[in-house]
């Protein structure tokens, strides 16, 4: 646990006792110093003074312990930054035996936490290198001297690797990840909210791509609870567009706009910017399928020039493909053609196979909708070669060769575009379900006659 400005805002605003704010400081400060915490500990079984003067003493202890130990908190973090910058300029494969075989460098704390911020900050650029910062972070964490801040630390690494590794599509091994991260909460007496609470949005996050909504839900509760009484505002808004993006993938959109909309209450455009335009491109998102699409667009249209000055095209692309979405519900086909289409192009050109394929189905969808069957046999031809060179694994080009089958014989039902498009998106997160679909007739008045599908593990 670090001093930072919300902790302080915290107390300041009197949503945190100054109490439990000193208790915190003095237990990440007391690691820094066992004969501190020695002394502090035979001072408090000692002590006879009313509990009003241990307050002030207290603070005392702090002041000496700021004094006597901010000079070497900033040598120790000037040596993890010259030890992360060599770190870098070595090959990947040559790093952790570089730790490993190293007597003196590469064992302070600071280098496990520049270690994990790099894991956080290459998740969804490229997760196979934050899987790789997050195991550096625990060779080191397995060196350092033992403390409770370096358990802290053991754990998140843990925890850590197991977002990288269910980012790269292996839930069952992220599962094991986190098991060791909860283990080393428990065996190493980790006490810090800010742990538990990450460790459970993590956890939220697995279970939402393995699909136990139920679970994730509960993680995700307890750590909007455990952010909120620490007063990390910024990390309740994180975990809150977590929780909506559960129901919305559970298909309860009315659900995803009420949390989404609690969101925005908390964010505003100084606290994270990039946050906040993603709280408000989600929000988007979610009106479009409950049908208020006037105010998806004017989302859309007050965010995306301000969103271009941050250059991240892919996500910048989203606004093309949230236009989409709302011309397709208007019933505007040649919008939702355009739109759908530049979004397609981007993605497939990035190489991002599974969103190149959504906006494809998307576009299908809308064809159907305005009865144009030939439309959607073309769009059937193009699609297939193009998604044997992208990112998109074998059970999922063999969902989408039956979508081009489909198409061929104008079989295409609205459901099954709908069940394709679900299968995609849980298929992205684990690559072991398969897909099936068959030709089915209408069992009931009014049931569309065609393909319909499911989905199930390997």
């Amino acid at each position: 646990m670090h001093l930072n400005r919300e902790l302080l805002r915290a107390v300041a605003e009197g949503k945190m006792p100054p109490r439990a704010f000193l208790d915190l400081v003095l237990d990440h400060l007391f690691d820094l110093c066992p004969d501190c915490q020695a002394e502090w500990d035979a001072y408090q079984v000692g002590r006879t003074a009313a509990p009003e003067s241990s307050y002030s003493t207290a603070f005392a202890v702090l002041e000496r312990l700021i004094t006597e130990h901010v000079p070497r908190i900033k040598k120790e973090e000037r040596a993890s930054a010259r030890d992360f910058r060599d770190l870098l300029q070595l090959p990947p494969e040559e790093r952790a035996k570089r730790i490993s075989h190293s007597y003196r460098r590469f064992r302070t704390l600071s280098l496990i936490e520049r270690l994990l911020d790099k894991c956080r900050s290459c998740l969804h650029v490229n997760p196979k290198d934050a899987r790789h910062f997050a195991d550096l972070a625990l060779v080191v964490a397995q060196q350092v001297p033992d403390s409770s801040l370096a358990r802290e630390l053991h754990a998140l690494a843990f925890g850590e690797l197991a977002n990288a590794t269910r980012a790269t599509g292996d839930l069952v091994q992220a599962d094991s990840y986190l098991t060791l991260a909860r283990q080393r909460v428990l065996h190493g007496g980790v006490t810090d909210p800010r742990v538990a609470a990450r460790l459970d949005s993590l956890e939220g996050s697995l279970r939402k791509d393995q699909r136990l909504f139920g679970r994730a839900k509960e993680a995700l509760q307890r750590a909007f609870l455990l952010y909120g009484s620490v007063g990390e505002q910024t990390q309740v808004a994180k975990v809150l567009m977590k929780l909506s993006a559960v129901h919305f993938q559970e298909g309860k959109p009315w659900e995803a706009l009420a949390v989404g909309t609690r969101v925005l209450e908390i964010l505003g455009p100084g606290d994270d910017y990039v946050l906040y335009l993603a709280a408000r491109r989600n929000l988007a998102d979610y009106m479009v399928d409950v049908g208020r699409t006037d105010e998806a667009l004017a989302i859309v249209d007050a965010d995306e020039s301000g969103h271009r000055m941050l250059h991240q095209p892919l996500f910048q692309i989203r606004y093309t493909w949230i236009r989409g979405r709302i011309s397709s519900r208007r019933g505007d086909l040649s919008d939702a053609e355009m739109y759908f289409r530049q979004a397609r192009d981007v993605f497939i050109a990035a190489g991002i196979g599974y969103d190149a394929a959504m906006v494809s189905l998307e576009l299908a969808l809308a064809y159907l909708q305005a009865d144009r069957p030939e439309k959607t046999r073309t769009l059937a031809e193009e699609i297939a070669p193009i998604f044997k060179t992208q990112d998109v694994h074998r059970e999922a080009l063999a969902a989408l060769l039956l979508f081009r089958e489909a198409a061929e014989h104008e079989a295409l039902t609205v459901a099954f575009l709908r069940d394709l498009g679900a299968f995609l998106e849980a298929s992205r997160a684990d690559p072991s379900l398969r897909f099936d679909a068959a030709k089915r007739s209408p069992s009931r008045p009014g049931e569309e006659q065609g393909y319909r599908a499911s989905f199930s593990p390997l």
